[in-house]
């Protein structure tokens, strides 16, 4: 999918799937293997949040701006029984009946996923944080020309934890991304920096030189190291998330992760750079003497 044309105009909708989301007490959290939605007929969300204006100075001073997710109706030919089990918690007994109770109103909060065509390739959305409440229940009789009733969820999709709302492809999504949609929950590599308005700064995610030991142990945000060795080379290996850029050099002469270096006798300088567009870069700089 990477360097398609971009969409000028996006309608329809289909390939509607929803994945459990479980949160956890120190903020982390997981999702389970998407399922497919049957049915889907219209979906319309709204944003919400407030922007705020502060006056001051006979004008506007600052504007507040809040993120609360969206809210609005998934409208679906019919409410799958399993989706009113699991997520609107029904209580199937043991003759097949679905049971409503009006004692459980706690939410279950799941990812919702799903497609728009436009007129040069698809666009694929999710919602990380998504609940509903139960749909009404209505129909017709049934006339000489009967069109099928509907039913609609109201559904609310909030923040996660650390911030995330929601994520859509773009023309440049990476193609293994995009195949894998509806397989599992795309959950992008974002630093809280970034999570919270910064561009990020790109780092290692491990640096090591043969089997020398690094003093101090390597650590991320820990960019001067030394270490001592005895032979004539060693390999150096550095390793970043994914989209990130590494460069070596060894006495400025540059290697390829995972390639020798030359050691010369007395201190050797190796300096490895973390960089990745829009984000401050990293260099991290070893002295490697050789006794």
């Amino acid at each position: 999918m990477s360097n398609n044309p971009t969409n000028k105009v996006k309608f329809g909708l289909k390939n509607t799937h929803v994945a459990r989301l479980t949160e956890n007490a120190d903020k982390t959290f997981s999702f389970g293997t998407p399922r497919s939605l049957p049915g889907s007929v219209n979906l319309s969300l709204e944003a919400q949040g407030e922007m705020e204006p502060f006056y001051a100075d006979d004008g506007v001073y600052y504007r507040s701006i809040s993120n609360n997710g969206y809210s609005g109706d998934l409208e679906l030919a019919l409410v799958p029984d399993w989706f009113r089990e699991e997520y609107l918690r029904e209580i199937l007994d043991d003759n097949g009946v679905l049971i409503e109770s009006a004692n459980i109103t706690d939410p279950i909060y799941f990812a919702l996923m799903f497609e728009f065509s436009g007129d040069k390739h698809k666009i694929r959305h999710v919602m990380y944080k998504c609940s509903v409440s139960r749909p009404s229940v209505s129909s017709q009789t049934k006339e000489a020309s009967s069109t099928p009733g509907t039913e609609t969820l109201a559904i609310t999709c909030d923040p996660l934890a650390d911030g995330m709302v929601k994520g859509k492809s773009t023309s440049d999504v990476d193609s293994t991304v995009y195949t894998n949609w509806f397989t599992e929950v795309y959950v992008p590599e974002l630093t809280e920096e970034q999570l919270n308005g910064g561009s990020g700064t790109a780092v290692l995610t491990a640096l090591s030189i043969a089997s020398v030991t690094l003093n101090p142990t390597f650590d991320a945000a820990k960019t001067s190291y030394t270490a001592t060795v005895t032979g004539e080379s060693s390999a150096i290996t550095a390793t970043a998330a994914s989209g990130v850029g590494v460069a070596i050099t060894v006495n400025g002469n540059s290697i390829a992760s995972g390639g020798n270096a030359t050691w010369a006798t007395g201190e050797n300088i190796v300096k490895v750079t973390a960089s990745k567009a829009g984000s401050a870069s990293t260099t991290y700089t070893v002295i490697v003497t050789k006794s």
